[in-house]
């Protein structure tokens, strides 16, 4: 997996929720968040690149299958001069996308404060 630098967070377009989305909140899709992780059942670490984000959870590409259910400690570093944001969440899907495997992470809480921070680093990109 191709290393991620911490630069300017860059929100970029997606759809548009469909009829079957049963997502509480809006998912923003972000291009190459480092996001590393560990997991809580046997304790290795991991790194990945954070694909989109919302209040309840996140979707990220690894270079190893994470299995549905696994307790994740996450720490997404967002370039907004803050330090990582800290998460925790479990593995509800994982699938192999090409060389990597895409996996869907649902947080153990809903994070809106955290939330926030997205929101304004794309505000102080759009102005």
């Amino acid at each position: 997996m191709p290393k991620t630098k911490r630069n300017e967070l860059e929100i970029v377009p997606g759809d548009l929720p469909g009829p079957d989305d049963k997502r509480t909140f809006c998912r923003f899709l972000v291009k190459r968040v480092p996001v590393h992780f560990k997991d809580l059942k046997i304790g290795t670490r991991g790194e990945g690149a954070c694909k989109d984000i919302s209040g309840g959870g996140t979707c990220m590409d690894t270079v190893r299958e994470l299995r549905p259910k696994t307790p994740l400690e996450l720490w997404l570093d967002f370039p907004d001069g803050f330090e990582p944001m800290h998460l925790l969440g479990r593995v509800v899907w994982s699938k192999a996308d090409g060389p990597l495997w895409r996996t869907g992470v649902a947080f153990d809480r809903q994070r809106l404060m955290s939330m926030a921070r997205i929101l304004k680093a794309t505000e102080a990109e759009e102005g």
